[in-house]
């Protein structure tokens, strides 16, 4: 068989020097992307939750953020009737998707796991306490298993395939938020590892939004994180760094095997699976868990309001801003028929090039503003990622989502949002 030459190659192939990989998006594309992954659910009135919306903008590729939502039933103690829980999680992967993704597959199985003897083994009146511990014994032995894993693969000296599909959960690290909520008693649990949040909105009779925080953000800026970290590793004053642990922003996370395994694991990981090298300040690993804080409110059905959203939303707001934008999306809810409400300022992006302070400072540190917000969306998480987005300038808002992996992410993170709302479908909030 003989190699064509030039002579015998096609004479006809078409070539567009217009060719362009990434195409400026018109808004309806971008509304196409932003809806892309976007659900609105109705469970069943008993369950004392009227609806829940989801979506997810990915900027990563693949995304690094992941989700879950359902039911778990757990079987009544000795006759009692089944009980019914509604639960929601949001899983903000980093390094790499896989670990979002283990919690996605398999977090709920080791809570249910942990829950159901909980509750069979204990009278009617639960210790509330033992289901609280119940979800962090879940969460710690999920993590502990992926890390013991990790770790055996490689004193083992498996070959490489095989020690990489354990590994992989190690390389790649992950924040989880996971809220659990009990129709029969009203009282809604978040356990919280990371820097994904939680809030509750509830209406006041004066039809104000309070904002109740249901987590708090786990890092250097948490005074009770710090001071944990110091208890735990004293005399480590190279542990702490730029606001860091050793490198990281967040101090609890799943998987992260670099800030939990001991430098002789790290380093055969090193030499034999292409890990990264040892933090060289590591002196007495874990300096991560994934040992959560979990709180525990009681629901108002009818007034309350849950949003679980990743820092992707949060690096773009406050607690109380979000809460006051589903307030405003509920408002035009009631008011069916009404004109959808937009802000006057359109466009305002271009407008800012050459000003004194670079546009990339601008725009990475940019904040929903009064002048931004836009109520026009169907499903109040992508109200609120849209809003996150540039919301009223829709320059910003087609720039935004014009702008693919990898680059996008020196724009924007990934973003999951999920907005529960607590109550029958005629008296929810």
């Amino acid at each position: 068989m003989t190699s064509p030459t030039a002579a015998s190659l096609p004479l006809d192939a078409k070539f567009d020097k217009d060719f362009r990989p990434v195409v400026s998006l018109t808004q309806s594309d971008a509304e196409a992307r932003l809806r892309d992954e976007e659900a609105s659910i109705e469970p069943p009135e008993e369950l004392g939750v009227s609806r829940y919306d989801i979506v997810r903008v990915p900027s990563n590729y693949p995304t690094e953020d992941d989700w879950v939502h359902g039911a778990l039933t757990i079987p009544g103690h000795e006759g009692e009737t089944d009980r019914t829980l509604m639960f929601w999680g949001v899983f903000d992967g980093h390094e790499g998707w896989e670990m979002s993704t283990k919690l996605r597959v398999s977090l709920m199985e080791y809570v249910s796991h942990e829950l159901k003897p909980a509750y069979q083994t204990l009278p009617a009146e639960t210790s509330q306490e033992a289901i609280s511990k119940a979800i962090e014994i879940a969460f710690e032995r999920l993590d502990n298993d992926v890390i013991n894993a990790g770790a055996a693969a490689v004193k083992a000296s498996l070959p490489l395939s095989e020690a990489l599909s354990d590994l992989a959960l190690t390389y790649a690290g992950s924040c989880a938020l996971l809220s659990i909520f009990d129709p029969s008693s009203s009282l809604l649990r978040v356990a919280c590892v990371g820097d994904s949040r939680a809030v509750l909105g509830r209406r006041k009779e004066d039809g104000k939004w309070q904002t109740i925080a249901l987590s708090a953000d786990q890092n250097l800026d948490n005074d009770a994180e710090a001071s944990r970290l110091h208890e735990e590793h004293p005399n480590e004053p190279e542990m702490i760094e730029d606001n860091a642990v050793l490198g990281m922003y967040i101090t609890r996370a799943f998987g992260d095997g670099r800030w939990k395994y001991s430098t002789e694991i790290q380093k055969l990981m090193k030499d034999n699976y292409f890990a990264r090298s040892p933090r060289s300040a590591s002196r007495t690993p874990p300096y991560l868990t994934a040992k959560p804080v979990v709180s525990m409110t009681e629901v108002q059905p009818g007034k309350d309001f849950m949003i679980l959203a990743s820092d992707g939303l949060w690096d773009r707001m406050k607690s109380e801003q979000a809460v006051l934008l589903i307030g405003k999306w509920l408002d035009r809810q009631a008011k069916p028929g009404t004109s959808k409400e937009e802000a006057p300022q359109k466009c305002t992006y271009s407008q800012k090039i050459g000003s004194d302070v670079p546009l990339r400072s601008q725009m990475t540190s940019w904040e929903v503003h009064a002048e931004s917000i836009i109520v026009v969306d169907d499903n109040a998480a992508t109200h609120l990622a849209r809003n996150a987005l540039g919301g009223a300038d829709e320059e910003l808002f087609r720039g935004m989502l014009t702008f693919r992996a990898p680059f996008s992410r020196n724009l924007r993170d990934d973003i999951t949002v999920q907005v529960v709302f607590f109550g029958s479908r005629t008296t929810a909030a």
